[in-house]
């Protein structure tokens, strides 16, 4: 027996008698610890002796897991997320392998690749110009020549975006189910401004910091929201950003001159916003832009890795992303999720409103499925409750709650499940194999879906079962 799994510092581990059945139950926690130190505990423990290359095991990781009453094979799934490794029982071992992702993403789908040049409106290639799908980790800048190459992008429906100073956003749309390569040249346009015509008709804010710095607080709770890891995102470049005020109708517009950086502190995310459009009245908001994801992990920015994989899971957990990957694969019931329809949104009570069933909305369509309902679809996720911050933003869950805070602001009820209201703007809504919404503007969301906003926006190429960051 080797001593030093009784000396280990910052471990706690209490397990029930297993027998070497997978099928029992463990309950245990490690914090920062090993894998190897890992196996040996359970191997002592449990009666299973591992059997690995340890040349295969991540060098210098360390590992925090916490479980309670969980099968062995369960535990194992979730400890070795993201290290490609594979276990496997034999008798009374548990057999560690690895298997290269390319391995897996190529038994499961055909991997594709966009690659191309860029040019300016004479035909000059432009050097470091953003190439990226929409919402997703995928990007690259061009090179000195104008080449730029999108690798390993798995099948399905992408905006493909070409963004440059000084020059318009272009889109395309492009879907791929075969693999094989797509070649997509562009030439650049120069963009024109538009604060000329602007100033006619409103009073441009750049100058007075006083003013600008209030309507910048408002432009940045819009974008964020009032969630927790709203309060841990920043936008690095403010100064690319102007203001318009209209006082006929209090509507305010913001413009950026270059895209607007953020830094999403609690989930590892440097952002990078193209904005396309945002305007605010009293009672509508509006904005739209494309997003290109990067992950920057901070050690220094206060959260760690543990806590970052945690908060992007609760982040993705009971979206509007996880549902629709819930609806396409039938795991409603079992991803946490119950659907109903309703035609007034102001009348919302989960025990009096008639089930819905998947497919009296779902249709597949060979290379895509279409969602189709009238009035609203009432999405209930019961498996995390609502927050706090939700229900004080009366904005948002007055929505679903008439009554969540008295006259002093005081709440009156106490957090239940998460509710969402979706409304079909063009009907039906094609989704993609991946998920993915094939028709911009097709859809609006209310309640909690419409008060997660970027701070709790992960991008849709995620999978927190393959978060390696």
């Amino acid at each position: 027996m080797r001593h030093s799994i009784l000396l280990l510092i910052g471990v706690c581990c209490s397990l029930h008698c297993l027998g070497q059945n997978k099928n029992e139950r463990i309950t245990l926690s490690f914090e920062n610890i090993e894998l190897e130190v890992i196996f040996d505990s359970l191997s002592a423990q449990t009666g299973y002796f591992f059997s690995y290359n340890s040349d295969l095991l991540p060098k210098g990781s360390k590992y925090s897991i916490s479980t309670e009453d969980l099968p062995i094979d369960q535990f194992l799934s979730e400890l070795l997320v993201g290290t490609n490794l594979k276990y496997s029982f034999f008798k009374d071992q548990i057999i560690i392998h690895y298997e290269a992702p390319e391995q897996n993403e190529k038994k499961k789908r055909k991997l594709f690749s966009i690659s191309g040049t860029v040019t300016d409106e004479w035909g000059n290639p432009l050097k470091d110009v953003n190439v990226f799908l929409d919402g997703t980790t995928i990007g690259i800048s061009t090179d000195i020549d104008g080449n730029y190459r999108l690798n390993r992008i798995p099948p399905g429906y992408y905006d493909l975006v070409f963004s440059y100073v000084g020059y318009k956003n272009a889109v395309y749309d492009i879907s791929e189910y075969n693999g094989g390569s797509r070649i997509q040249r562009h030439k650049m346009e120069p963009s024109i401004s538009e604060l000329q015509e602007v100033e006619v008709v409103a009073e441009r804010i750049t100058n007075e910091y006083d003013t600008w710095y209030a309507f910048f607080e408002l432009f940045q709770n819009d974008l964020f929201g009032t969630s927790f890891n709203a309060g841990h995102c920043y936008i690095s470049n403010p100064e690319v950003i102007s203001f318009t005020y209209h006082e006929s109708n209090n509507k305010l517009v913001a413009f950026a001159t270059e895209p607007i950086k953020i830094r999403n502190e609690a989930m590892a995310y440097q952002i990078t916003y193209f904005l396309e459009s945002f305007e605010r009245t009293d009672t509508d908001l509006r904005y739209r832009g494309q997003i290109k994801f990067q992950n920057d992990y901070n050690p220094d920015g206060g959260f760690t890795r543990k806590q970052i994989r945690a908060e992007r899971k609760k982040s993705y957990n009971g979206s509007w992303n996880h549902f629709r990957k819930s609806l396409l694969e039938d795991r409603l019931k079992k991803d946490g999720f119950k659907i109903s329809r309703t035609k007034d949104p102001t009348r919302i009570k989960a025990n009096r409103l008639k089930p819905t069933d998947a497919a009296d909305i779902l249709v597949f369509k060979g290379k895509h499925w279409e969602l189709d309902f009238k009035d609203y679809l009432v999405v209930f996720y019961n498996k995390e409750k609502e927050s706090l911050n939700f229900l004080l933003d009366t904005q948002f869950s007055s929505v679903i709650y008439a009554d969540s805070l008295d006259e002093n602001r005081t709440l009156l009820r106490n957090p239940g499940k998460q509710i969402s209201l979706l409304k079909l703007l063009k009907r039906p809504l094609r989704i993609d194999l991946n998920g993915q919404v094939m028709d911009s503007f097709a859809s609006t969301s209310f309640g909690y879906w419409a008060w997660e906003r970027l701070a709790n926006l992960v991008p849709l190429n995620y999978d927190p079962k393959y978060d390696n960051f």
